[in-house]
């Protein structure tokens, strides 16, 4: 790259997101708690999904002594719905940290934010870049496809070796005087022009710059990463009722530690559902009647697609000592719809509640 071309690159682009630059609540501040705040709201997840709960998380955790000072509960309560809770509790950990150590305020140095939960290389760029102006690159997957292409590199931008050059590339790219504006012009060009399938090449202000673009095929750089291989995985959620209560659980490890539910479990090969309901809740300690199988909801985690079989039971006697989960509560429908979990377990509830309302769900009470 010769200083010319690097000197257009970043003028271009600057300019063009002066003009086109998307209009996200969190570019309205310079408040560094709100910048970590949407930053670890993005971590693996859309823009669109995070916005609703950036208003949502600061109204109720307005300061990082606030979030400091909150329980683990009450932030995942403020995070149900957004997935990948491990940020929610690392954002929490975090936020105590800087308390503790930091007097309060989030560091300015990138190495220092590393040493935060939560916080990686891409992460504590963005927020050193956007919210202290601090020189220091931010690279997500869209924004090392932007430069994949503007360079005409072929590869997998998953391995390290690929990605250590083009952290290099994108440090001698940044300007003097405006970091975060150009990681933040990266981003939106990926999102709204730069897209992995059939680029926008015609409205790219980079179009003359662009290796990809000249090759006539720029949707081959980079190279794409074989294809998630899938594994599948039964389970069965055993929905008991005990007159008009119903048995949830908080998980204690696993994707959705800290999370309430009705307890699961996983499936022996070609068992079935009924029996595998039967077999759990009495490893758990419960009799119980089981009585049909409700609804199938299916969902992908990391690389496992699960099909949760919900099946519900009647409550005969024992008390419940289920592995994973503790403390274990009867409740209403209504107050377990107020409890924060996981989407699966929210999309379980609002299908007993429709169920409930138009009085398939038999007799339950």
């Amino acid at each position: 790259m010769s200083p010319e071309w690097k000197e257009r690159m970043r003028k271009q682009l600057l300019a063009w997101f002066a003009r086109h630059g998307r209009n996200l609540p969190w570019r309205q501040t310079t408040d560094p708690y709100a910048i970590l705040v949407s930053e670890f709201l993005l971590q693996q997840t859309t823009v669109e999904a995070a916005l609703p709960y950036f208003h949502r998380f600061l109204q109720k955790f307005p300061t990082l002594h606030d979030l400091a000072g909150a329980s683990p509960n009450e932030v995942l309560e403020a995070w149900a719905g957004l997935g990948y809770y491990a940020r929610a509790r690392h954002l929490l950990e975090t936020a105590r940290r800087i308390v503790c150590h930091f007097q309060g305020k989030v560091p300015s140095d990138p190495e220092t934010l590393q040493k935060l939960p939560g916080i990686g290389r891409y992460t504590a760029g963005a927020i050193a870049s956007i919210a202290f102006g601090r020189k220091v690159p931010a690279l997500d997957t869209n924004a090392i496809r932007v430069l994949a292409r503007l360079l005409g590199w072929k590869g997998n931008p998953k391995q390290a070796a690929f990605q250590k050059r083009l952290w290099e590339v994108a440090a001698d790219l940044l300007p003097d005087d405006a970091p975060g504006a150009f990681n933040q012009a990266l981003m939106d060009l990926a999102a709204l022009v730069c897209l992995p399938e059939a680029p926008k090449c015609h409205a790219c202000p980079l179009w003359e710059l662009c290796a990809a673009f000249a090759s006539g095929k720029p949707e081959q750089f980079p190279t794409s990463p074989q294809k998630r291989q899938w594994q599948e995985r039964r389970e069965v959620a055993c929905v008991i009722w005990r007159d008009q209560w119903v048995l949830v659980g908080r998980r204690q490890e696993g994707w959705w530690e800290g999370l309430w539910e009705c307890p699961r479990g996983q499936l022996s090969p070609h068992e079935n559902p009924l029996t595998a309901a039967e077999r759990l809740a009495h490893h758990a300690g419960l009799e119980v009647a089981v009585e049909a199988v409700l609804t199938t909801l299916n969902h992908t985690v990391l690389t496992y697609r699960i099909h949760l079989i919900a099946v519900r039971c009647r409550y005969l006697a024992g008390e419940a000592r289920w592995s994973g989960y503790e403390p274990l509560c009867w409740v209403t429908l209504e107050e377990a719809q107020n409890l924060p979990c996981p989407a699966p377990q929210r999309e379980l509830l609002a299908w007993l509640v429709t169920e409930q309302a138009y009085g398939r769900q038999g007799s339950l009470f």
